[in-house]
């Protein structure tokens, strides 16, 4: 081999690895846009939540404006999904199985507790809202929409498929989730790594929102046909509906979780997601 062929592979290999590194750091602002409650962040806010150098953030952002991935809002500067996003989303193939079973089992948690139920599924260092549904009591805790993505650690259904995961799987995605969840007022993820400590043990957490402390939430995790968390089931009332009935809940929970997972198991392990 000439050195003419070495120094090709060799910048090969290096541009490889930048192109790796920018596609990375795409994605992330991609989810991070998705984060956004109102659907749509600032260059700022992007920057400082992933820690970005605001020059590097912006480039990548006006790329992907120019794709069709994001697009900016004239008025307020700030980002959004774009189009591209959707167009390619009809074409995705979904988690149909598990989506289906994840509303028969909110649908039925949120008619056996009259409370606010809540799917979610795990996407990376990601919590993403599957599905959510209304009981009847007529103050509701509508802590989150279905589509909604939140870093791992942040709620009683994303802590609870924590508590499921091998101990050194979880303590490595709640560090590395450690600034984006600081920055949604959890800033002490070593209480974070307690309370899913003591999910583990109890199999089941509870947990107020930072945010709404007149509000609780009890989730368990779904394991799938591997043994994976791959689902979080919630239920998120007024504190005290909650503390009143909470074996009641938990057992509810716990028997939805139960029908998911044999769901699951008899459709077999080669038809079952292994990651989500």
């Amino acid at each position: 081999m000439d050195s003419h062929e070495a120094t090709g592979k060799t910048r090969t290999k290096s541009s490889g690895t930048g192109g790796t590194q920018a596609i990375a750091r795409a994605t992330a602002l991609l989810r991070e846009i998705a984060n956004s409650a109102g659907g749509e962040r600032s260059l700022a806010e992007l920057a400082r939540s992933l820690d970005i150098e605001r020059p590097t953030a912006y480039r990548i952002l006006r790329r992907l404006v120019e794709d069709g991935l994001a697009v900016q809002n004239p008025v307020t500067r700030g980002y959004g999904l774009g189009p591209l996003l959707f167009e390619l989303g009809l074409l995705a193939k979904p988690p149909l199985q598990l989506q289906a079973l994840a509303g028969e089992a909110a649908t039925h948690i949120a008619h056996e507790s009259g409370d606010t139920a809540f799917a979610l599924l795990t996407s990376g260092l990601d919590s993403v809202c599957l599905d959510r549904k209304e009981g009847s009591y007529p103050v509701k805790a509508l802590l989150m929409g279905v589509g909604r993505r939140r870093p791992l650690g942040i709620g009683a259904s994303s802590l609870s498929m924590l508590a499921a995961m091998a101990p050194e799987e979880a303590s490595q995605i709640l560090d590395a989730n450690a600034h984006r969840i600081g920055a949604m007022g959890e800033s002490d993820v070593a209480n974070l790594k307690a309370v899913v400590e003591q999910g583990r043990r109890d199999g089941f957490v509870l947990r107020a929102p930072v945010d709404a402390p007149e509000i609780l939430s009890l989730g368990v995790a779904v394991r799938n046909a591997y043994g994976h968390a791959i689902l979080g089931l919630s239920i998120s009332a007024l504190r005290f509906r909650i503390e009143q009935r909470f074996d009641r809940l938990l057992a509810v929970l716990r028997e939805s979780r139960d029908m998911v997972e044999t769901r699951l198991k008899a459709e077999g392990p080669a038809r079952d997601i292994k990651e989500a």
